[in-house]
């Protein structure tokens, strides 16, 4: 029953802000945002937390992650932040339901035995909720052919053969 609600929660996604502080983040950013920050939308400013992570990983060096973990009403949000150049922060987004409130031990044991690095893990989710190569490369400032490159491990280490057998290999999780 949770697996079926846990899907329906994008599971993670990418945004930024540039030097100005606003948020630039798409669909699936915004709705993990909005769980912990109501008034988070595209375009707004950054929230407080999130405004102070991105300080320090601009001060930082260049690089270095630093990360920020948020729990409310039964979930989790990891946000990792790096400093991207020219005030430009990145945020890694990961949404998870917190132990307890997961279905089984063997549901948590399949999502980390299935072999994926975590860059893989982040484009095979990306990929899944429908977004194309071009539009990922852009959300890990990766290139687009790095993308085509992690699918194509992706695919062979769950075993499928194209987005779409992808994108239910994962909704059954």
């Amino acid at each position: 029953m949770m697996r079926a609600n846990a899907r329906l929660l994008p599971r993670g996604s990418s945004a930024y802000s540039d030097g100005d502080g606003a948020l630039r983040c798409d669909r699936a950013g915004e709705d993990m945002l909005r769980a912990f920050w109501p008034v988070a939308a595209e375009g707004t400013a950054l929230p407080a937390e999130l405004r102070g992570l991105a300080d320090g990983a601009q001060a930082g060096p260049p690089g270095v992650r630093r990360t920020l973990i948020m729990e409310h009403a039964g979930e989790r949000l990891r946000i990792e932040a790096t400093a991207v150049g020219k005030g430009r922060t990145q945020f890694h987004l990961w949404r998870e339901m917190l132990p307890g409130v997961v279905e089984s031990p063997s549901v948590v044991e399949e999502a980390t035995s299935d072999g994926l690095t975590q860059r893989e893990r982040e484009v095979a989710l990306l990929v899944a909720d429908g977004l194309r190569s071009r539009e990922v490369a852009e959300r890990l400032t990766i290139a687009p052919q790095t993308v085509k490159s992690h699918l194509k491990t992706i695919f062979d280490k769950l075993g499928v053969r194209n987005r779409v057998e992808l994108a239910r290999r994962l909704s059954n999780r």
